[in-house]
């Protein structure tokens, strides 16, 4: 027999138990109400039913550059290569001793190309691939790369960036 069971009697705890789903069904009913009450997110905006699929390019406004009567750019050019810098010859040598980790980005406003192989980092200028410049002091490895402006007054004026590394 249950604990519950042997502090009362069976048709005590059956009726108990039963008013206690009545009134967990009650609850949820009154809930699923309240939040009948609000708009669906579809509905606010303005999504057709979820069980029609959706499509695009069936109307003008899909494309609001070509559509009859507006203006037209014929001539909108693609994503392209413009021009390929290979990876510095020195950095291809060292994906040989990568043992967990590698990561690769670009810092625009510096003009230069980050890798991170495990615990090292390299930068170069991704304009020529020159200007290679290494660090490898850490000894854990590296999981994010930042650039950041640093704040005025810290630094000397000249220094107009900083380089974030978290391991």
């Amino acid at each position: 027999s249950s604990l519950l069971g042997s502090a009362m009697p069976a048709s005590t705890s059956a009726s108990a138990l039963q008013e206690a789903l009545e009134n967990a069904g009650r609850l949820i009913d009154r809930q699923l109400q309240e939040d009948r009450m609000y708009p669906d997110l579809s509905e606010l905006l303005m999504v057709s039913a979820p069980n029609n699929p959706t499509v695009s390019g069936m109307s003008d406004m899909d494309y609001p550059l070509q559509g009859p009567g507006l203006l037209s750019v014929p001539n909108l050019p693609e994503i392209s290569s413009i021009r390929r810098v290979p990876l510095p010859p020195e950095l291809v040598e060292q994906f040989g001793h990568m043992q967990c980790n590698c990561m690769m980005g670009v810092f625009p406003p510096i003009s230069r190309a980050w890798l991170t192989i495990d615990s090292d980092i390299f930068m170069w200028n991704y304009e020529d691939g020159g200007d290679l410049a290494y660090f490898d002091g850490l000894s854990e490895t590296i999981l994010a790369v930042g650039l950041v402006k640093p704040k005025p007054g810290i630094f000397q004026p000249h220094v107009r960036h900083l380089l974030v590394l978290a391991t």
